[in-house]
């Protein structure tokens, strides 16, 4: 757990972890030169299980996290932030999974989405591992402070935060540890993850999303096919499950998926037949959908490659149908 002036919310995610049902650990906390109470604060506890390096000037996030992975002994690393709340059962299950996976290097688990002023939401994200990647493909899909990672992994290929995805080093971690093992989410709550105004997601939210984007384009250049700015936010808003797209936006979506699956077909980047099917079926309900074009639609979908690659089933493709026809009157 990487702290830098954690103010007020500090004592509650100790105590989180602290307080958990499995006790063989080690807790590193990185004290990144904090100048307000926070390294009093962690010093208060007398907990011998609490590991404290101490970085006498600050170094930033990125740092302390690489300095974090080379100090922990454990067969697994979990992480944790300084202003979130890990359940008391969190690092029980997650070791449990991962004792019974050992393909998989990575987990993380849903998580509560919560402030001091609003009440909390589940955010509950896929949890098989080509789900996983799908959905990497257009934004984060593990929430770093709900993750445990399998250091055997880590050390077997000296893996790191890489300092140039400033505010979007998780990210880019994630997708390159995904080429040497599985990864999962845990179909359950484990951490309350607190939101509020200094969140590096609304506090650094240019350099985050640039950072995104370059994440984005990496596995897109990895699966063999080179997209420009406007063609990945149109493939962003696809993926997002917008339905409000214009016609000439749709024309070029019409040209850049197939083009994305022919590229997968070939690299095998992300399992073939699942991300077809994906791609098919969001295709499929995109035109089915869309709230402006009707005839037009049918037309899309049915001179599509797309449509030989995936099952709508016969209901589905009469309603398409019926749509065209109602419009045609």
């Amino acid at each position: 757990m990487p702290v830098y002036n954690a103010g007020a919310h500090l004592r509650e995610a100790i105590t989180s972890i602290l307080d958990q049902t499995f006790k063989n650990f080690e807790f590193v906390i990185l004290n990144d030169g904090s100048t307000d109470a926070s390294l009093d604060m962690i010093c208060s506890f007398s907990d011998k299980r609490i590991r404290l390096i101490n970085n006498p000037e600050n170094i930033g996030l990125i740092a302390s996290l690489n300095i974090g992975l080379k100090e922990c002994l454990g067969e697994y690393i979990v992480r944790m932030d300084q202003d979130d709340i890990s359940l008391p059962e969190r690092i029980s299950r997650q070791v449990t999974f991962m004792d019974s996976h050992p393909a998989i290097g990575l987990m993380g688990s849903w998580f509560e989405d919560f402030s001091d002023t609003n009440e909390g939401n589940v955010i509950r994200y896929d949890c098989f591992d080509t789900e996983i990647r799908i959905r990497h493909l257009h934004q984060t899909h593990i929430s770093h402070p709900t993750a445990i990672i399998r250091t055997s992994v880590v050390r077997a290929h000296q893996l790191s935060f890489d300092p140039s995805f400033i505010h979007g080093e998780d990210y880019e971690f994630w997708v390159r540890m995904s080429g040497f093992c599985k990864l999962a989410n845990y179909p359950e709550c484990l951490v309350r993850k607190r939101d509020h105004v200094n969140n590096i997601s609304n506090k650094y939210a240019s350099d985050q999303q640039h950072s995104i984007r370059r994440v984005k384009l990496k596995q897109f250049d990895a699966m063999g096919i080179s997209l420009s700015a406007d063609q990945l936010k149109l493939y962003d808003r696809f993926a997002d499950s917008e339905w409000n797209f214009s016609e000439s936006e749709m024309e070029m979506l019409n040209e850049l998926l197939p083009r994305i699956t022919e590229a997968n077909d070939s690299s095998n980047f992300i399992p073939v037949a699942e991300f077809s099917q994906y791609i098919g079926r969001k295709w499929f309900h995109l035109c089915l959908n869309h709230p402006v074009l009707k005839r037009r639609a049918w037309s899309f979908y049915m001179g599509s490659p797309l449509r030989l690659r995936v099952k709508t089933g016969l209901v589905n493709t009469l309603k398409l149908l019926l749509k065209k026809r109602l419009a045609a009157r």
